[in-house]
């Protein structure tokens, strides 16, 4: 279902003028009987199909039929050519594939006389499911147009298709369905000139295997929260989503530091038909270059880059200004495959899991994480291209690109050969998981690590059911042993400050390093609650502090760290804007292994107060 809207690019936020008839999945008070609903319909429908009642033409296997007679005869009345039920024929529309609707009331199946039929299940089913139609009618957000509202919608918690049906716009399936069977709404329409919605080939381009794309190919599951406007421009389909925190940040101990500053993003989508399959244009900027002086803001624990001609040591770097420029292409082959190709100047190589600032479990942290390097720094890469193939839930890519970091000129693109290999299988089961696994060989990553090699090999799980959102990662670097011309600078002389500069060893030893993270993220009504756990592993540079660096040429895994934070966001009730805007906190406490404990004290702690402003269709 499509709404028509103008697309506005400011310098650092996106805003899109919107209809507030397509909001979009957002936590409902209707949750829990949909829920209850849903999970009764389920056992039914096992029921049925336990009993050979239930034949459904496609997967996942409607609800209408089953609702409607209990039973479903979809397939066999679709290979006779009566056509199957309009849940049924909605799906084979997402898939490319136009079938000709036959009512769920004539798909009953003839039931044995053994068979016990699921009374209570289905009864149960429909009496949580009509409560949380009253609850999304008092919310303002379910306008059906068949005579007792239809559950594909409410199990949405929003249904447009009456107002898109007096646009002479297209609606559910089950609606349609409906009005073939007589139970139409509206008086002096002819059921004959109500139209199936088109498939929307905008969120087709955001979808791999069974997850919603995030940051480059990377997925997280579909039941997750989208925050994404958008609207049509001529054959386009426009999207964008902007997030920005204003940050006072205060850590203790000897090395802790206070600052103010901000960290943002905002991204742009356009997306349309092109040959046989659909072309996205995606681009990510933000303003952190201007928004975090000196190069860093203060973090604990944290490493990687370098900040005015020496590495960054507790503190983590600013975004670069165009953090994706790059196009993605995808092509149906047949009904269960899709071709994947994505890659740019600026993008994301299929390594790693959801980068921090785009995953829903991390969504009102402010922070970044301090094993952000061990585990989702190539979120911002240098000449990526990424080929991958999807089946049902499972995704397979393989992506070549440049291995070094950027630089910490962050307003313009660097430039590099592919020099680095990753692949990534992503499994998404349901729409409330997704898991991946990936591994790469990173050429000469951090230019800290004496420009060595680096395996990456990461796992990660997420699960989110749109007000609950939790990860847990894996992450390891295992940072290879390296031959160096003897006499060479471990950092060109033209990179940092010729004082600083060293030779190194002819061969500098492998080095592994393993990190640990757990984030869950929770919202009810207007309050969000959050924590994050990390237990990373460090290197020797935590043994100094800012100018004067020496840089040691035998540089080793020193410690393991932990952090523990905990935050609550309050929203704003901000109405009539495409933006939520939320007051938080939070307050985290490190822990520093004993060779650490002298410079850092043993337990440091850290709190941040924001304000947090984001867009959202509502």
């Amino acid at each position: 279902m499509r709404n028509r809207a103008a697309l506005a690019l400011l310098p650092f936020a996106l805003a899109l003028a919107h209809d507030p008839a397509h909001a979009p999945i957002t936590p409902t008070a209707a949750a829990r009987e949909l829920l209850a609903a849903t999970r009764d319909l389920n056992a039914a429908k096992r029921k049925l199909t336990a009993q050979g009642r239930y034949a459904c033409c496609t997967k996942p296997w409607c609800s209408l039929c089953a609702r409607t007679n209990g039973s479903c005869d979809c397939a066999a009345n679709l290979a006779a050519g009566k056509g199957a039920c309009g849940e049924c024929a909605g799906s084979w529309s997402q898939k490319g594939k136009k079938v000709a609707i036959y009512p769920a009331e004539h798909q009953a199946c003839t039931m044995p006389a053994h068979a016990a039929h699921p009374a209570a299940e289905l009864a149960s089913s429909e009496q949580s499911l009509l409560a949380a139609k009253r609850i999304l009618v008092k919310e303002g957000r379910y306008a059906c147009c068949i005579r007792g509202g239809c559950a594909m919608c409410a199990s949405e918690s929003h249904c447009p298709c009456g107002g898109d049906l007096a646009k002479h716009k297209g609606v559910c399936g089950e609606c349609l369905d409906g009005w073939m069977s007589g139970r139409g709404a509206f008086a002096g329409i002819d059921p004959k000139e109500v139209m199936l919605a088109e498939p929307d080939p905008d969120m087709g381009s955001m979808r791999l295997g069974g997850g919603w794309l995030a940051s480059g190919t990377s997925q997280v599951p579909a039941a997750s929260p989208m925050n994404m406007l958008m609207g049509l421009f001529g054959r386009w389909t426009l999207m964008g989503s902007a997030q920005a925190f204003l940050v006072y940040s205060d850590q203790t101990g000897p090395r802790g530091r206070d600052k103010i500053f901000s960290t943002n993003w905002a991204m742009g989508m356009a997306s349309r038909r092109l040959g046989p399959g659909t072309l996205t244009i995606r681009t990510m900027l933000s303003a952190e270059p201007a928004t975090i002086t000196a190069r860093r803001y203060p973090m604990l624990f944290a490493t990687g880059e370098t900040a005015n001609g020496i590495p960054i040591i507790n503190g983590q770097h600013p975004h670069d200004f165009v953090m994706e420029l790059a196009a993605s292409y995808k092509i149906p082959l047949g009904e269960r495959f899709t071709f994947n190709l994505y890659g740019g100047p600026r993008g994301e190589p299929a390594l790693g899991p959801t980068a921090y600032p785009h995953r829903p479990s991390a969504s009102e942290n402010p922070m970044s994480v301090i094993s952000h390097h061990q585990q989702d720094s190539t979120h911002i890469a240098t000449n990526v291209i990424t080929a991958g193939v999807s089946a049902g839930p499972f995704t397979w890519e393989v992506s070549g690109f440049h291995g070094r970091e950027p630089d910490e000129l962050r307003w313009g693109l660097e430039s590099g050969a592919i020099d680095s290999l990753s692949t990534r299988l992503t499994v998404s089961p349901t729409s409330r998981w997704s898991g991946q696994f990936s591994i790469g060989r990173l050429n000469h990553p951090e230019i800290t690590h004496h420009l060595r090699p680096a395996l990456r090999t990461t796992a990660s799980l997420m699960y989110s059911t749109g007000n609950w959102s939790t990860s847990a990662i894996w992450g390891r670097n295992n940072e290879l042993s390296y031959t160096q011309q003897p006499g060479l600078p471990v950092i060109p002389r033209s990179r940092i400050r010729p004082l600083h500069v060293v030779s190194v060893p002819t061969r500098i030893p492998a080095q592994v390093y393993n990190s640990y993270l757990l984030e869950s993220t929770y919202r009810r009504n207007r309050n969000w609650f959050w924590m994050r756990v990390e237990n990373t592993d460090k290197d020797s540079t935590l043994l100094f502090d800012e100018a004067p660096f020496v840089l040691l040429a035998d540089e080793v895994r020193l410690a393991r760290v932990q952090a523990y934070t905990l935050g609550y966001e309050r929203e704003l009730p901000v109405t009539r804007t495409p933006f939520r805007i939320g007051l938080g906190g939070q307050a985290t406490l490190f822990h520093a292994p004993p060779i650490l404990a002298p410079i850092y004290n043993a337990n440091p702690r850290g709190v941040q107060l924001f304000l947090r402003v984001r867009t959202s269709r509502r």
